[in-house]
């Protein structure tokens, strides 16, 4: 009698000398099922060293509607001891050597993976705020222009009236003077007046000479047309698009947190040089960001830099090398996956290594294109004195689709507040 799923089974075993024939092996079946009706159980076990075909397996078990019948045959009973954590039974009771033990690795992750929804609203509000600020230096630039051309009337107008007002004076106070009686001044109006050509020169720009002394003078707003101006929000734009995948994982690396690894060594034995591969298929990591270093301009080009000049000069704090011996690296894959390698000196039977000591190293992401509900994940692990790769079951992560405009506006706020 036994347990199974909260259930009453019966176990049954049928272990004879030499392959039987079926109607032999099915007479046992039955009389094992008998006996199993009789005790109420809802279910047997019926374990067999002998071969049965698929057709009978698929007979034998509905040969009673009532009864849940499992059978466990010579393949499956082969395929159980030739398992490595059967190692030490195969050499208990059959007398074939276990050889070194059994590697069993348990790798776990604790996080999520996060895939952003809205990215395109998101980038058409960038290309609206880029059109805006041209359009406002446009403005800018047309208000110059205006204000330099009335200038200029006001003081051509000016310098008329003060000749004029001279050659008034001279002709009335030398009425004589036939020279004083002639308006020369408009018969030269289109020769440059000599004051103002003197007025126009200026000196070489020192720091245009010697450009350690100052930064670049910012050059003064011109006016555009509409279509120039489209043109510049399409360039815009096109820029944008290409450069959006990175503008996506800056923000993913800022907002979510970092992947924690866990690995487990579930056989009795102390394993050397351990190598766990973890591969994420369909997702992609990014670099963890502190938030403190958020900066909202590297949102839409992550290449920006504050500006710099050899006054003040731009100096990025840089990031602590990593000590030769850290476990934890990734990549991607020639598919595009995301992988991560975790390498330990050692590991013991207990406890499990975690990665919560280490900073956060990367951030699980999918692209918003990808149209998967969950992540797959698997992982193979080699060791010193070990010949073959260990396998580990498969395991999966939840994916978080949330808007890129809510993430940057908490960052944002966030930041702030711890400003």
């Amino acid at each position: 009698m036994c347990e199974r799923d909260g259930e009453t089974w019966v176990m049954a075993v049928y272990f004879p000398e030499g392959q039987k024939t079926p109607s032999v092996v099915k007479k046992k079946l039955l009389h094992d099922i008998k006996g199993a009706k009789s005790l109420g159980a809802a279910g047997i076990v019926f374990v067999t060293n002998q071969e049965i075909s698929l057709a009978d397996r698929e007979d034998w078990e509905q040969l009673e509607p009532d009864l849940k019948i499992d059978l466990v045959h010579l393949l499956v009973v082969t395929r159980i001891l030739n398992d490595p954590k059967y190692a030490q039974t195969s050499e208990k009771f059959l007398d074939i050597v276990a050889g070194p033990p059994p590697m069993l690795i348990k790798a776990s992750v604790a996080g999520t993976a996060y895939a952003f929804t809205g990215d395109s609203e998101l980038l058409e509000r960038f290309v609206w705020m880029h059109e805006q600020e041209i359009r406002e230096e446009s403005d800018k630039g047309h208000a110059r222009v205006k204000a330099e051309r009335e200038a200029k009337e006001r003081a051509d107008k000016q310098r008329r009236d003060r000749e004029a007002a001279e050659r008034r004076r001279a002709a009335a106070e030398r009425p004589w003077d036939i020279t004083a009686q002639i308006d020369f001044g408009s018969m030269f109006d289109h020769i440059p007046n000599m004051d103002n050509l003197i007025n126009a020169y200026e000196p070489p720009d020192i720091g245009s000479l010697y450009p350690g002394l100052r930064g670049e003078k910012p050059k003064p707003p011109e006016p555009l047309s509409d279509k120039e101006m489209q043109e510049k929000v399409d360039e815009f734009r096109a820029e944008l698009k290409e450069r959006w995948p990175a503008c996506r994982d800056y923000l993913a690396g800022v907002a979510f947190p970092g992947l924690k690894f866990r690995i487990r060594n579930e056989a009795k034995s102390f394993l050397k040089d351990v190598q766990v591969i973890l591969t994420f298929h369909g997702a992609l990591g990014v670099e963890f960001e502190d938030l403190p270093d958020f900066e909202f301009e590297k949102v839409r080009d992550p290449s920006w830099q504050p500006t710099s000049t050899p006054y003040t000069p731009y100096m990025p704090l840089p990031k602590l090398r990593r000590p030769d011996d850290y476990p934890i690296t990734w990549r991607h894959s020639d598919d595009g996956d995301l992988e991560v390698t975790i390498t330990l000196p050692s590991l013991r039977p207990h406890p499990e290594w975690r990665s919560d000591s280490f900073a956060d190293d990367v951030v699980l992401v999918v692209d918003p294109g990808v149209d998967i509900d969950e992540v797959e994940v698997t992982y193979t692990a080699t060791a010193q004195g070990y010949g073959d790769v260990f396998e580990g079951e498969p395991i999966t992560m939840p994916i978080e689709r949330v808007d890129m405009l809510e993430v940057l506006r908490n960052v944002w706020e966030a930041t702030r507040e711890a400003s």
